[in-house]
């Protein structure tokens, strides 16, 4: 399908239709003048007459005379739309309160009728033709003010405009493993190709966009290549650039889901809510991209052991029993159901009133026979689908279910990833059976030496406490000074699930060269808070910011709102607001033993102020709380002395005001809102004031 954008200098104006294209225009202030002239609005050039007056209204758009000076007519004219057919013209326009104006469209030899205009801001619209040539728009007033806000100009393509063909996808849309490398084309090597990943529409525009907003991608010019490691629907168009046009493509799109692959083992019964796969050779039936409407295309298995298949987690159909048999849903929760006796499958996300109802019996062998009415489902060897047929021939066979199953899981305690303290036993556990070869073994390694030597690359041999679980235990505890990274490396092979019963599922777990690590607690003494600069009772003329110094490095636990610092002026209940910084009032970098917060406002007031450090606050490397304190400052300084209420009056513009016991009291920029305080102290802008 052929699509045109008229102008790239005038893109963002143009939205985009299948028939026709419409221009419009939405006015800005300052883009008409008096004197009039050649304006370019939204990229199209438009011949503007002079005027005796122009203004601005925010609600209106531009405005042409005043109450003082009238303005007895304007138009615009435009030749941009000379080769298109016209086909409508919409004028959004007003008059002043009182005021008498006409509006006049006229489009190639069409002109419409005089529209008195009102009050009213609206559209008028003129319509009904089909034209070529140029576009007038004229106004006439007597008095008063008229306004304009915005112009749409709707026009049908030319029959020889450039046809741009879709992009093609190479890779089929599909269920896939783990990820998917997408390849996409244009049939034309010279247009670039535009995509979103996410199920919106791609944009031309808003990819180059200033700032850029929306998903779209662009491709390396024609080819659209893509990895995708999550399920995504991918959307795409085709640009062609000639000169200054551009040519657009039709969107088309493709689906792939990308899944896990997860165990499906022979099914001899029916248990609802469960997932089941349709199985016969090796291939497995999925619906939603069959390339055929009707039919259930299949899927090669990706992997067939002696007791279970694997195939991805997405393919698993859902039986639900009901009264007759089973209602069977696909993966995306579609009903399945037979409409004919044709041997299509259909499905609908709405369930059918009627064939929707399935009967199913397994035989000895493991072969279903699901059954709709006469018609069996059956897969067609010759044509890979499956389909529902009343009778079988030779390239036929019913399908075996497989019930969806997860893998056995191995359960390694300490957690990996966990923080420990003296190590000293690994337990390995599965619920489904657990055996290992002759040489697993465990082995202990980057732990940091020291001085007096701490144990690296030492081995420990597995134990078996019962047949679900496997013990390394560590003669001597790992201990360290300080945390460190430790890593136990597993050496051998693990077997989970390792019996012969039925249904069994003998997928082969193997731990050689994995790694768990945890974070090894040390059992050094806690870091120590030496001293706070500025230093308890000390005299300050300003308070701003506040270094910690500690006998080790230490952190903040700043994410803990029960921790945190607090600093509030004595006899006043408020909090000022401290902030974690990186730096020291000089604005150089603090030592790697020291700490700083600073508060949000520098502190002027004079008066006495109360730092409260709870324990905990700060940690040290290994984790322990520091102890907390409290200490207090002193500020001191002329502009801080208290001062009196004509002072604060004549130096500020705004006053918040608090009472002596932190309550705010008053908020406001009119100075004689402070006359109604009644006398006594108050904290007005941070200084103490008296009122007398």
């Amino acid at each position: 399908m052929k699509r045109f954008l008229l102008s790239i200098v005038g893109l963002m104006a143009f939205v985009i239709g299948v028939n026709a294209e419409t221009y419009t225009h939405t006015f800005k202030e300052g883009e008409l003048t008096t004197t009039g002239g050649t304006v370019t609005l939204s990229g199209m050039e438009w011949a503007a007459s002079s005027a005796t007056s122009i203004g601005w209204s925010k609600e209106r758009g531009i405005q042409f005379g005043s109450k003082n000076t009238a303005c007895p007519s304007f138009t615009l004219t435009t030749s941009a739309f000379k080769d298109y057919t016209i086909t409508s013209v919409t004028v959004y326009s007003s008059i002043a309160s009182s005021g008498d104006s006409k509006l006049t469209i006229k489009a190639g030899n069409s002109v419409s009728e005089q529209y008195v205009l009102t009050g009213t801001h609206k559209a008028y619209t003129f319509d009904g033709f089909k034209e070529q040539g140029n576009i007038t728009i004229s106004w006439n007033s007597t008095q008063r003010a008229y306004y304009v806000s915005k112009i749409e100009v709707v026009y049908e393509l030319p029959s020889d405009m450039v046809d741009v063909e879709e992009p093609t996808f190479i890779t089929p849309q599909g269920v896939y493993e783990n990820e998917v490398f997408v390849v996409a084309e244009t049939s034309v090597a010279s247009d670039t190709l535009y995509y979103t990943i996410d199920g919106t529409i791609p944009s031309f525009e808003e990819y180059h966009s200033e700032p850029r907003v929306g998903t779209t991608k662009r491709s390396g010019y024609y080819v659209l290549n893509e990895t995708l490691k999550n399920s995504a629907t991918i959307k795409a168009i085709a640009i062609r650039v000639d000169g200054e046009s551009l040519y657009q493509s039709d969107v088309v799109e493709a689906k792939y889901i990308v899944s896990e692959t997860k165990p499906y083992v022979p099914a001899k019964e029916i248990t609802t809510g469960n997932k089941y796969a349709f199985v016969a050779k090796d291939s497995v039936a999925d619906f939603l991209f069959g390339a055929t409407e009707g039919y259930m295309q299949s899927r090669k298995i990706s992997g067939k052991h002696n007791k279970y298949i694997e195939t991805v987690a997405y393919s698993g159909f859902t039986f639900t029993s009901t009264n007759g048999g089973y209602i069977i849903q696909d993966a995306e929760e579609r009903y399945m159901y037979l409409a004919g006796n044709d041997g299509k499958v259909s499905f609908a996300t709405e369930k059918p009133a009627t064939g929707a109802v399935w009967s199913v019996s397994i035989d000895n062998n493991g072969k279903a026979t699901i059954k709709n009415g006469n018609n069996i489902l059956h897969y067609v060897a010759n044509e890979d689908i499956f389909g529902c047929y009343a009778t079988a021939n030779s390239n036929m066979e019913l399908p075996s279910l497989y019930m969806q199953r997860e893998y056995p899981k191995a359960v390694i305690t300490p957690e990996n990833g966990s923080t420990v303290k003296g190590l000293q036993e690994i337990v390995i556990t599965c619920e489904e059976g657990i055996a290992v070869s002759d040489n697993f073994k465990l082995k202990a390694v980057g732990l940091a030496k020291k001085e007096g030597g701490y144990e690296i690359d030492k081995t420990y041999n597995c134990q078996r406490v019962d047949n679900n679980t496997l013990k390394f235990t560590i003669d001597t505890p790992i201990a360290t000074e300080d945390n460190v990274t430790l890593e136990m490396v597993f050496e051998g092979n693990i077997l989970l699930n390792p019996s012969e019963i039925e249904y069994s599922l003998p997928s082969i777990s193997r731990y050689g060269n994995v790694i768990c690590s945890y974070t090894h607690q040390g059992n050094a003494a806690p870091a120590e808070l030496l001293s706070i600069t500025p230093e308890n009772n000390s005299t300050i003329e300003e308070l701003y910011y506040l270094i910690f110094t500690f006998s080790k490095i230490a952190t903040s636990r700043s994410e803990d709102a029960k921790l945190q610092p607090r600093l509030y002026a004595e006899g006043i209940s408020w909090n000022y607001i401290l902030e974690n910084t990186p730096t020291n009032s000089n604005g150089d970098v603090i030592a790697m033993d020291q700490l700083a917060l600073k508060t949000s406002e520098t502190i002027l007031g004079n008066g006495t102020y109360i730092l409260e450090i709870p324990t905990g606050c700060f940690i040290d490397r290994n984790g322990n709380n520091i102890e907390g304190t409290t200490i207090k400052f002193t500020v001191k300084n002329d502009s801080g002395l208290a001062a009196d209420i004509e002072d604060i009056i004549e130096d500020n513009n705004n006053w918040v005001v608090y009472n002596i016991t932190g309550v705010k009291v008053l908020d406001t920029d009119n100075a004689e809102d402070l006359n109604t305080l009644s006398r006594g102290i108050y904290i007005i802008n941070n200084r103490k004031v008296i009122v007398r």
